[in-house]
């Protein structure tokens, strides 16, 4: 029993850290007594380091022993910087006779560009969830924060305690990234613009919302920017107005007339304002040129993304990835790239559980002696625009087309059925969890999606299952 004290070695540790190391001991114990031991893969590697800000970083290099090279030292984020850190570490490893494996927290964009240097100079490196180093960072029983102490804590994180760490993606899958997530920023931004001209539609064309079923589309927008007040459009003549928005929306001039007329109506009661409010019109045109700008710059973030994707440097195996979940109802092109995107290397996920935590759909737990709570939510704890596109692909699962068709009856089913006992958010969320199931096994699988039922589903299974059991 306790076969790995043989091969521990007596570390120096400050009286700061003793708790920590009886805490490693400790698990270790319980972890030999439940049959497997987590120490952690690096235990006897030379192990670097790095609390990466915007501007620097601060080193931390820890022998094979877990002994401190040296003290942890600053570095800049510019070429003198990262060739002085290079220069460092080459000189440690013909030292030790061990390349340095490093380490860096997760810090939005600013560890790359190290990341990507260390890299490219033939150096291994992982990235630790913020989660993970944050619980170390506060393990002393002392108050102590610096970046000093931060830089040691993530190397003794990586070295002593088995932990999840991720590879950065391929710079292809990288960039995918940053530009699907430069999509939903100025998505965002766009219906921010939208809002504040219903604002402004509400003061000056009182009842123009309901003119138009869409008061965003080319018509109305050419509408209210070439008569942005309602003095100007009084006085448009009404057949040369019906003929624009004929030809402009693609319908009927009978149709048309009727929306000329709705307009002149509310035109009228418009000009009964005060004249102080025809200053808004400016900033009804400005909001009509935002608006319009903005859609055209979100049309040629699409295009950019299909000429990246079919770019033969793209991998081929994130393309198929792309291509199989575009073809799963309520999956369009925009929500297939973003979840890919955010994925990175679907590989590491070896379970549907691990799948669903990562997007953060897993349920918390709330649980203290013997008190256990019965309102849950959703941790939350993984990729935010991962849950955002799924949420959105979840809506479109359970909608209708035109026709009165379910664009998935089996997700609609399955949402209606957990609305007879559970509030709609809540059945939402099943439904997510569900599509999430679905796109682990046809990324597992490689194989397009096939809608079953249930009870298709259970029969389907139960056939696979009899198979595997006379191939072996």
């Amino acid at each position: 029993m306790f076969s790995w004290l043989g091969h521990l070695r007596v570390l120096p540790v400050s009286n700061a850290r003793l708790f920590g190391v009886l805490h490693l001991v400790d698990a270790l114990i319980h972890s030999e007594m439940k049959g497997c031991v987590t120490l952690s893969k690096f235990f006897n590697d030379f192990v670097v380091g790095i609390d990466v800000s915007s501007e620097f970083s601060v080193v931390a290099m820890l022998e094979p022993n877990g002994s401190l090279i040296r003290k942890p030292f600053r570095i800049d984020h510019n070429p003198k910087g990262f060739n002085k850190l290079l220069e460092i570490l080459k000189k440690e490893e013909e030292r030790l006779k061990q390349k340095p494996i490093y380490f860096v927290e997760s810090t939005g964009i600013f560890h790359l560009p190290l990341f990507f240097f260390l890299r490219s100079n033939d150096l291994k490196g992982f990235v630790l969830n913020p989660l993970s180093v944050h619980s170390i960072k506060n393990f002393d029983l002392r108050k102590v924060k610096n970046d000093a102490k931060d830089a040691e804590s993530i190397a003794r994180l990586a070295k002593f305690q088995e932990v999840k760490y991720s590879l950065v993606p391929e710079p292809q899958i990288l960039a995918l990234r940053m530009m699907s997530r430069e999509y939903y920023a100025m998505s965002d931004m766009l219906t921010e613009m939208k809002n504040r001209l219903c604002t402004d539609l509400y003061l000056l064309f009182p009842g123009y919302l309901d003119v138009f079923g869409n008061p965003f589309g080319k018509a109305s927008l050419e509408i209210l920017k070439t008569y942005s007040s309602p003095r100007a459009l009084s006085e448009v003549d009404s057949s040369e107005l019906a003929l624009m928005i004929s030809k402009i929306s693609r319908k009927t001039v009978s149709w048309a007339n009727k929306k000329v007329n709705a307009l002149l109506e509310i035109t009228t009661q418009a000009l009964s304002m005060p004249m102080e409010f025809d200053i808004l019109s400016l900033k009804i045109k400005t909001h009509v040129e935002n608006i319009e700008n903005f859609q055209n710059r979100l049309d040629g973030l699409i295009d950019q993304l299909k000429v990246m994707i079919q770019s033969p440097d793209f991998p081929a195996k994130e393309r198929r990835y792309i291509e199989l979940l575009e073809g799963m109802p309520g999956i369009g092109f925009l929500t297939a790239v973003t979840l890919i995107a955010e994925i990175g290397d679907f590989s590491k996920f070896h379970s549907p559980k691990a799948f669903v935590a990562f997007f953060g759909i897993d349920p918390s737990v709330n649980q203290s002696g013997k008190f256990n709570g019965d309102r849950n939510k959703i941790s939350k704890r993984g990729t935010r625009f991962g849950r955002r596109v799924l949420f959105t692909a979840a809506l479109a699962s359970i909608r209708t087309t035109r026709k009165g068709d379910a664009i998935n009856p089996v997700l609609r089913d399955y949402y209606h059925q957990k609305c007879e006992n559970k509030k709609k958010k809540v059945a939402l969320v099943a439904v997510m969890h569900k599509l999430l199931n679905y796109i682990f096994a046809v990324l597992r699988d490689e194989k397009p999606f096939a809608l079953r039922s249930p009870k298709d589903h259970q029969s389907w299974r139960h056939t696979k299952e009899t198979a595997l059991k006379l191939v072996a």
